[in-house]
């Protein structure tokens, strides 16, 4: 036995049909409102020199990445090969959310620094640049509702258990990457964990927005050549900050 959570789950996975979204056998942890369900998303990639930082799979990454693990293992692949093609399928998956994220990657020249023609070659020929993840590994969800980061992971027992064992052990072991925090509320821990010294500063690159369907109207500004009125609830200036730095640091 290779030791991984996926393991305890192939039951659920391959049975006679595939999991549901929060599907109850899938129930990992709960505590007042919280329920954590498993998807498999164990798979780190030591090669990274990028990783990009959500809060928690949402439903679509859950699904998706349960669905490529379940065509691997019926595949008669390891449960390794299994938790490895089920984060490059699902990580970011879904539109808009991969195209903003792309846009945002191309916009800041992370393709520049990383000898790309495209940022989107991350998620495809350049894979084994690129470690998709989230300060909470596995789905999370607040009375059957997407977990967007309230209350604070930090300071919830069982969520900020989660942060530890999973996200920081994770820092650990990508010591050669640098952590690109998707929108303020992942940078709110990060930088805690700067704080707590369980994270250097120098590996931590803010500013970029979170790729939601949401945010797609303050990304289309942000990226464009904001001729037009800035949009409602949008500040400028930590995305500018973040890109100015980033391309001072990476770029020259």
């Amino acid at each position: 036995m290779s030791g991984f959570t996926i393991e305890k789950y192939i039951p659920v996975i391959c049975g006679a049909s595939a999991p549901a979204l929060r599907d109850p056998r899938l129930l990992m942890d709960s505590c007042d409102d919280f329920a954590v369900y498993y998807a498999p998303f164990e798979y780190i990639n030591p090669l990274a020199r990028v990783v990009l930082v959500g809060i928690t799979p949402g439903p679509t990454q859950m699904v998706n990445a349960n669905n490529a693990a379940r065509r691997a293992l019926l595949a008669g692949n390891s449960p390794e090969e299994a938790i490895r093609a089920a984060k490059e399928t699902a990580a970011f998956s879904g539109e808009p959310m991969r195209t903003n994220l792309v846009r945002q990657l191309n916009h800041w020249g992370f393709q520049s620094w990383l000898g790309l023609q495209d940022a989107s070659e991350l998620f495809s020929t350049s894979r084994y640049l690129l470690h998709a993840t989230s300060l909470l590994r596995y789905p999370v969800f607040v009375n059957h509702q997407d977990y967007r980061g309230a209350p604070d992971m930090t300071k919830h027992p069982l969520l900020r258990r989660y942060l530890l064992e999973n996200f920081v052990e994770e820092v650990r072991q990508l010591d050669n990457a640098v952590f690109v925090g998707l929108g303020p509320l992942v940078q709110k821990v990060l930088d805690r964990l700067v704080g707590e010294r369980l994270l250097r500063p120098d590996r931590v690159i803010g500013g970029m927005l979170h790729p939601s369907g949401n945010c797609t109207y303050r990304i289309n500004y942000l990226v464009g050549n904001r001729m037009a009125a800035v949009p409602h609830a949008t500040n400028p200036a930590p995305y500018d900050l973040g890109r100015e730095g980033f391309r001072h640091q990476y770029l020259g």
